[in-house]
């Protein structure tokens, strides 16, 4: 009898998990590139209704490649969130990420860092796209 209705009480736990998960659209991974000077950078970017997670590379002459994974949240035209780059013995360094939609294309903005509470993110009021080092424009694969 006790066999019995703990078969039951996990059968229901699974079917209640199963039922509250997070229903996701089917979105295609958008591929952008960007080229400034003789530095350029790669933005593979998926897109859900209000966030967004991806991987970003920059390529610097000399053959050095800094990549990590994006992640964070999308406000009408602007996506802010996080740049995870390896750091250390297995840790991820984390550093604030703002983009900027503007047509087809992305620009990368830049701001005053500051850490609060631990978190790394760009004071609103300093935010700026002027004068950007990348502008992402999308290709087809």
């Amino acid at each position: 009898m006790r066999l019995l209705s703990t078969a039951v009480y996990f059968i229901l736990s699974v079917l209640l998990l199963s039922s509250c998960e997070e229903q996701r659209q089917d979105t295609e991974a958008l591929t952008y590139i960007a080229q400034s000077k003789r530095d350029s950078a790669r933005l593979d970017l998926n897109l859900f209704e209000s966030r967004f997670h991806g991987k970003l590379w920059f390529y610097r002459p000399g053959g050095e490649v800094d990549s990590g994974d994006i992640r964070g949240n999308i406000q009408k035209d602007t996506l802010i969130g996080d740049y995870y780059t390896p750091f250390g013995w297995g840790q991820k360094k984390r550093r604030p990420l703002v983009l900027l939609k503007k047509g087809s294309q992305y620009i990368l903005g830049t701001g005053t860092e500051q850490v609060y509470m631990g978190i790394p993110h760009f004071i609103p009021s300093t935010i700026n796209f002027r004068d950007p080092k990348f502008i992402f424009a999308e290709i087809d694969r």
